[in-house]
């Protein structure tokens, strides 16, 4: 415990030069305080050590006499049940006792008196201390609690969120090992592995070569059956005291872990390792470890549950292609052959991972307005009417009004909505231009048109890849974008010229096809 006597210091100088006596301060390490430091050099230190350390081991009120000297009088300075130091009160050894006329010793003081006085002036230090350790712990604890609630506050934000990833739980770990100040944080979760994380404080690999294996065999030492797993975690305040533990690694440290897991699903540990032994884990620590787990086992379940729903939208969206198709004889397979052109672009384009995945759903979904045409309209073998024509022209925003709903495919809708859109402003819906048209609804485009003229329709025969691709040539720069052309010819003569050599026979082409990519909204 520290002890500060600058606290006593002006006091016991003040009650010294009343009372002509010397005070001074004693723990186990030596003096604190001399009431008198000029006569440092007349204090026989070895003398007074040894009577301090006799009030402290005696823990009581102690009078000593020297030979010629006048006596030592000491109170034991107590804090709780212990006691921490002594107060010593004597005259300057210069200053000899005087005697009476019979040879008696004079008492300046009344020995009741003292002794009463100087036990009241060391239980009074003894308190202050006191205060002042609680003041300066809760100043501590304050300050930690601070750092956890400000830790705390950052991790909710991030687990509110539906985006979560390893990465994330990664960087939270970091900040978790950061501010609680120990030597290695983990996550582990053996089902979940993609989650799993750890982040060890510098110089950690000089204790534990491989710190995996190291977590790994903690883990596997937590008995299934300890009192603390009832209130889901495990504490380790000293692995030296258990043998177990102790064979992990020669140098003892404290282990503390959490469960996570929701409702009785066991998902895996929140932990936390250190080899500061000077510490303990406080209980402000163990909540802040149980709230971080149990939001972020929340956040799992809430995750499997956002999965299993996008998997049922997936499931219910490739039924409506399925039902468009079904009522369109001659375009069964169009949106997943649709689907497959413009990926293999991507590919070749080299998109990232997020727009493949909003193209791969706009273009699997491009025609799903066509649900609400009538199959008159669709398989009709003849030219449309102005009416009928304006049915078709239609579906992209039909399509659009369809799917806005679905969240999880809201990045898509761009891509349903402006397919066909033309590269010289005549398109449909809205007559967008160049490069104002959405860039992944140019690359269904380009894979729409492909197909179109490449499959049979009610008003028309197949034409042949090459055929469709010199169709493609001749409105590059006018419905499509002509960059995309070229690359989807890249793609068709390195991966689908083969797939095509047996399929088709080869047809002419001539305006009436060309006419057919014009009135795209046919395909």
């Amino acid at each position: 415990m520290m002890k500060d006597s600058d606290l006593f210091h002006g006091f016991l100088s003040s009650l010294s030069g009343i009372s002509k006596l010397d005070f001074e301060v004693w723990d186990a390490n030596g003096v604190l305080f001399l009431s008198d430091p000029d006569r440092s050099g007349e204090v026989d230190f070895e003398d007074r050590r040894a009577f301090s350390a006799h009030i402290m081991n005696h823990a009581s009120y102690q009078r000593a006499s020297g030979q010629g000297r006048p006596p030592m009088l000491g109170a034991p300075i107590k804090y709780g049940q212990q006691t921490i130091g002594a107060l010593i009160a004597c005259k300057p050894d210069s200053m000899p006792e005087s005697r009476s006329k019979d040879g008696t010793t004079g008492k300046t003081h009344d020995a009741k008196e003292m002794e009463t006085f100087l036990t009241h002036l060391a239980n009074l230090m003894g308190e202050t201390w006191a205060n002042q350790k609680d003041v300066e712990e809760m100043a501590e604890e304050l300050s930690q609690n601070f750092e956890d609630l400000s830790l705390y506050a950052r991790i909710s934000t991030h687990l509110k969120s539906l985006k979560f990833s390893g990465t994330m739980l990664g960087a939270l770990i970091e900040e978790l090992q950061e501010t609680l100040r120990v030597d290695l944080s983990f996550v582990q979760m053996p089902e979940r592995q993609e989650y799993n994380a750890m982040v060890s404080a510098t110089g950690l690999s000089d204790r534990i070569s491989d710190q995996n294996a190291f977590v790994d065999n903690l883990l596997g030492l937590i008995p299934r059956s300890t009192p603390s797993l009832e209130q889901d975690y495990f504490i380790v305040n000293d692995s030296g005291t258990i043998p177990e533990f102790r064979e992990l690694c020669p140098e003892p440290y404290r282990f503390l872990a959490v469960k996570v897991g929701h409702d009785s699903h066991f998902d895996g540990w929140l932990g936390l390792v250190s080899f500061n032994m000077k510490e303990i884990f406080r209980q402000s620590e163990l909540r802040l470890l149980q709230s971080m787990a149990k939001q972020i086992s929340v956040l799992l379940a809430n995750m499997d549950l956002y999965h299993e729903l996008q998997h049922f939208v997936i499931s219910m969206v490739k039924s409506l292609v399925y039902a468009i198709e079904a009522k369109d004889v001659y375009t069964r397979g169009h949106s997943e052959r649709v689907n497959r052109y413009a990926m293999l672009m991507a590919e070749r384009l080299k998109l990232d991972k997020t727009e493949k995945e909003v193209l791969n759903w706009a273009s699997i979904l491009h025609d799903i307005g066509k649900i609400g045409i009538p199959e008159s309209v669709l398989n009709k073998p003849g030219s449309l009417d102005d009416e009928e024509f304006r049915i078709i022209k239609g579906h992209p925003e039909k399509g659009y009004n369809i799917l806005e709903p679905l969240e999880q495919i809201s990045e898509s809708l761009p891509g349903v909505l402006h397919h066909h859109e033309r590269y010289d402003g005549r398109g449909y819906p809205h007559g967008l231009k160049g490069e104002d048209i959405p860039f992944l609804a140019r690359i269904i485009a380009v894979a729409d048109t492909f197909d179109a003229i490449t499959s049979n329709r009610a008003y028309r025969s197949s034409k042949s890849p090459e055929e469709a691709l010199a169709i493609m040539d001749q409105v590059a720069g006018t419905q499509l974008t002509p960059d995309l052309v070229e690359v989807f010819k890249e793609v068709f003569e390195t991966i689908l010229k083969q797939e095509f050599e047996t399929r088709h026979d080869g047809q002419g082409c001539g305006d009436k096809a060309i006419e057919s990519t014009h009135r795209a909204s046919r395909r």
